[in-house]
């Protein structure tokens, strides 16, 4: 009987404690929601009393869309983030395989200073990243955006984690086949490494998606800005109207949210798969 009265007390506590995590977690974007869809007449400053509009509209979305160019902002957003995407699957790919699979010496050193790196916030090299990209050529060019931050140190991990996760057996049993490196790379490695390429997927999405600084600053064209750079005209336009402000943060929220639901399976299996292997 106390075992019985210990399970449902674990239980209920899991239950209250997920429900209070989904409400940190939930709870900003339900607010913002509400705030979208509400009139010029309602309140923006009350709490449970004003979380339903009282007269849902869409009118917020639409003078978002008309005010600034939010469509054009996304399409820019969109390319830098394919750009982004591409190049951090390529770049950490290729990388992670060779720390993984090919010795060399220095390999563990040269894995341990791309770590050390990554505590680095990209604000320490701003300035000087600013300069090579002038000297370039590259300055208020989408591709000034992406080359940069081209790969990211967690993807080059995850994916050096994936690779040394599959057994040698079946490299080695490539081998004997008579399939070449290329083959086995192609045949063997990236397909039992499709969970983790997910998570890079996601990763240099969400990592694209997400740039501010750094396009406000490489970028002097209007015309060339990513959404999360272009929506702060509307703090200018609407300071006093908190509205419109929501709807278009809803719309930039809208495609990294998409990404994710369309890979989670394979986010997850490749956390699980390889991610773990020391």
């Amino acid at each position: 009987m106390n075992e019985l009265t210990v399970s449902r007390g674990e239980a209920t506590l899991r239950w209250v404690l997920m429900l209070l995590a989904s409400a940190v977690v939930l709870g900003p974007l339900l607010w913002q929601l509400s705030t979208a869809l509400k009139g010029p007449g309602e309140s923006t400053t009350g709490f449970l009393s004003g979380l339903v509009p009282s007269d849902p509209t869409l009118d917020n979305f639409t003078t978002a869309f008309t005010q600034i160019p939010l469509a054009g902002y996304l399409l820019n957003s969109a390319g830098i983030a394919a750009l982004g995407v591409t190049t951090n699957l390529l770049l950490a790919t290729l990388t992670g395989y060779a720390l993984a699979r090919i010795p060399f010496r220095g390999r563990n050193l040269y894995m341990a200073a791309l770590l050390a790196t990554a505590a680095l916030p990209f604000e320490v090299i701003l300035v000087s990243t600013l300069l090579v990209t002038r000297n370039l050529g590259l300055q208020d060019t989408l591709l000034g955006v992406v080359l940069p931050q081209a790969v990211s140190i967690t993807s080059i991990f995850v994916m050096r984690q994936a690779f040394r996760a599959i057994p040698d057996e079946l490299e080695e049993a490539a081998t004997i086949d008579g399939a070449g490196p290329v083959r086995t790379f192609l045949g063997i490695m990236l397909p039992n490494a499709k969970g983790s390429l997910a998570v890079v997927t996601v990763l240099g999405f969400l990592d694209s998606w997400d740039h501010f600084i750094w396009p406000l600053v490489v970028l002097s064209s209007p015309d060339k800005y990513p959404v999360n750079v272009g929506v702060q005209y509307l703090s200018g336009a609407f300071s006093a109207d908190q509205r419109v402000i929501s709807a278009a943060a809803l719309v930039v929220i809208v495609p990294p949210l998409l990404v994710y639901l369309l890979l989670q399976r394979h986010v997850f299996s490749g956390l699980a798969g390889g991610a773990l292997k020391g």
